[in-house]
């Protein structure tokens, strides 16, 4: 079958031999081989051809094969490998046989009956066009196998069937006049069209020059289907050689590179790192011949850049300055008292009776026992989110005092001549005085009305808003004074310093930051972009500086396009001036008191009793060296210009009732300044006010 020579490569190794580096493509042949055609069989007769033989059970014979031969690589150890060959089958199957009583015609022409030798011959002509396809492979450098399927067309298939007389030797068949009898020729009946069958190859790789190779083997094909219907099968063995060519790629052509570089160190400004840039890049090809191989010659010649960072000048310088008259900083402790009015009303939700839904601050029984007036914030309306709880622990306080608790509402859409609300919303209050603040119950009345007794504007939803509330009134006036704290509080001199900057970049400023701090803690922060400005005014934060006398630092950070960063500073001397040494040094300064009188009438400056008492105390505070500012404020209801015109009538009722000597400070602000949040209906009560500050002079 030829196929032999395409050796299947299990870890084909290149031999010491001399085969070439280059990994081939493909293996092209031819090949020849002799040897023995064996047939194995189990039958008496062909079919429809009669014969006297007990039965055949082989034979043999001898046959040629000529291929033509490819192999082509598929792993490193294994190629795919395939033939297209002629191979020759033919041989004969012969059975001798003793059989007696058979009439021969002997010399003389009589005719005897007795025993006789013959031979049964069944002689096959057989010639078959064979592709065979596997795979194989090559170990220990020359050794070669393979392994691969036949498929067979059978171009001959014929027969020549013949009884031979072997004894006695000088008679002939009497019936035939001759030694031979049951002679047939002819196609072999029911042969099918093709074989299938198995090959097995071994051999042994003899190179030839660089890519010539001669291949001694032995194959060995056995076919799997029979030549006719009877049990008949035919194999081969041929011992033969082979003759392949092995094909490489064509040689890869001779490639070399050459690069030259030229290096120039560049100094770049604002470069963030040393880097390499190429600034240009020739390349051309020339094409050279080395024993008749193309040699193509590339050559590069670039330009670099070694580029170097340079820092971009940036130097700035900052000074800051006082007022000629200073030397230093000076924080200066200043004592301040500041009486709260309580507003006597909590709002309610509309449609609510709900004291948890109100923004009163509701404490339980154990928080009530530890609560105080002085613990409370600076703050109105922190100092007011506690009036049921001022109210709760004056009612202990005072144990005559009485309380009376009006619920009202709003008299609009759910509320309209609603009576049942306003009593809880008016219980809901007692209820709290009772039950956390231990109030006996017959010291608290319950009133039910509609509208308050002085009520707001009950046309617009701010007044009907004010009018969701519950009024408290007491027997006695300290129930509902004010509650009065006081406090220590900074105020520096002077309230500004000037920070000078001088800059001077090379590139452009595009960010800048002033930071100013006391003690390692910054106190005020400015910044830009751009230049920053040549001088800037800092109003200097009094709450913020720290309590020691160590010097006041400004720092200047610069940041310039290409990310370069500078830093200025500058100091100034502080020093804190605190109430005992300005007694001790005898330095002038001012207590501050602040009082506020709340609850005018709607557009009335007509001052209450209980604005009477408040003044009244206010003059006992006063000296001939009090100085007195008057300020009058208006919620954002209404046109500004007539708000800052009832803030003055108020500011100078409250100057006339007072009765003192000298002239004060009336500022009638109105609502140009909402002291409060005027979205609450408490936030637009405390705003409906006029503050009394006395300055009273420490000594």
């Amino acid at each position: 079958m030829g196929v032999w020579i395409l050796g299947l490569l299990v870890g084909g190794i290149v031999s010491l031999c001399g085969q070439p580096a280059r990994q081939p493509i493909a293996r092209l042949g031819i090949a020849a081989g002799y040897g023995a055609n064996l047939y194995t069989a189990q039958f008496r007769q062909l079919p429809g051809v009669p014969n006297c033989c007990p039965g055949f059970d082989g034979g043999r014979g001898t046959g040629i094969a000529v291929n033509l031969l490819g192999e082509y690589p598929w792993l490193p150890y294994a190629w795919f490998s395939g033939q297209l060959g002629y191979w020759t089958l033919s041989g004969d199957l012969w059975k001798q046989e003793r059989i007696g009583n058979v009439a021969l015609l002997g010399a003389q022409g009589d005719t005897v009956i007795r025993a006789a030798e013959v031979g049964h011959t069944l002689r096959a002509s057989l010639s078959v066009g064979i592709l065979d396809a596997g795979i194989s492979s090559r170990f220990f450098g020359h050794f070669m196998t393979r392994l691969g399927v036949a498929l067979g067309v059978l171009l001959r298939r014929d027969f020549h069937q013949y009884e031979q007389l072997i004894a006695p030797e000088g008679f002939v068949f009497a019936a035939e006049g001759s030694r031979r009898r049951n002679e047939y020729r002819g196609p072999i009946p029911e042969a099918p069209r093709g074989l299938v069958g198995a090959s097995f190859s071994v051999g042994y790789v003899l190179p030839v020059g660089g890519t010539w190779e001669l291949v001694p083997m032995l194959h060995y094909v056995t076919f799997l289907n029979n030549l006719s219907s009877v049990s008949w099968k035919p194999s081969a063995l041929r011992f033969g050689v082979s003759l392949l060519y092995t094909l490489y790629p064509p040689p890869a052509p001779l490639r070399d590179t050459i690069y030259r570089r030229d290096t120039v160190v560049v100094s770049v400004l604002g470069l963030p790192r040393e880097e390499l840039v190429l600034q240009s890049r020739r390349e051309w090809v020339d094409t050279l011949q080395v024993d008749g191989l193309p040699w193509y010659r590339t050559t590069i010649v670039e330009v670099w850049h070694h580029r170097l960072p340079r820092q971009p000048v940036l130097v700035s310088e900052l000074a800051l300055q006082l007022p000629d008259t200073a030397s230093a900083l000076v924080l200066e402790e200043l004592e301040q008292e500041e009486a709260f009015p309580l507003l006597p009303y909590v709002f309610f939700p509309e449609g609510s009776a709900q004291l948890e839904q109100t923004r009163m601050e509701l404490l339980t029984t154990s928080e009530a026992d530890q609560f105080e007036e002085k613990r409370l914030p600076m703050n109105t309306l922190q100092v007011y989110y506690h009036l049921l709880n001022i109210v709760g622990k004056r009612l202990r306080q005072f144990p005559t005092a009485e309380l009376t608790v009006t619920g009202c509402v709003s008299n609009v859409g759910v509320e309209l001549n609603n009576h049942e609300l306003a009593r809880r919303r008016a219980e809901a209050v007692r209820e709290y005085l009772v039950k956390v603040w231990n109030i006996e119950p017959r010291r608290i009345h319950v009133r039910a009305r509609l509208l308050p007794a002085v009520p707001s504007n009950p046309q617009v939803p701010e007044g009907q808003e004010e009018n969701r509330r519950v009024e408290l009134s007491a027997t006695l006036p300290e129930i509902l004074a004010p509650v009065f704290l006081s406090e220590v509080s900074y105020v520096a001199t002077p309230s500004a310093v000037v920070a000078r900057a001088t800059v001077r970049a090379e590139t452009t400023v595009v960010r800048w930051r002033l930071q100013l701090s006391h003690d390692g803690i910054p106190v005020l922060s400015r910044e830009g972009t751009g230049n920053p400005p040549a001088s800037m005014l800092l109003e200097v934060p009094s709450e913020k500086l720290a309590r020691g006398d160590s010097l006041l630092r400004a720092e200047l950070f610069l940041r310039d396009a290409l990310g370069t960063e500078q830093t200025a500073e500058a100091v100034l001397p502080f020093r804190r001036l605190s109430l005992r040494q300005k007694r001790a040094e005898r330095v002038g300064s001012e207590r501050r008191e602040r009082f506020a009188l709340t609850l005018f009438e709607y557009d009335k400056a007509t001052l209450t009793p209980e604005h009477q008492r408040l003044l009244a105390l206010i003059r006992q505070r006063s000296t001939a060296s009090t100085r007195i500012v008057i300020s009058g404020y208006t919620d954002r209801t209404g046109d500004p210009v007539y708000n800052k015109q009832l803030a003055e009538r108020r500011c100078r009722n409250v100057w006339q009732a007072l009765r003192l000597q000298g002239t004060p400070e009336i500022r009638a602000i109105g609502s140009d300044v909402l002291l409060y949040p005027n979205e609450l209906p408490e936030g637009r009560a405390y705003s409906r006010t006029v503050i009394v500050e006395l300055f009273v002079p420490v000594e």
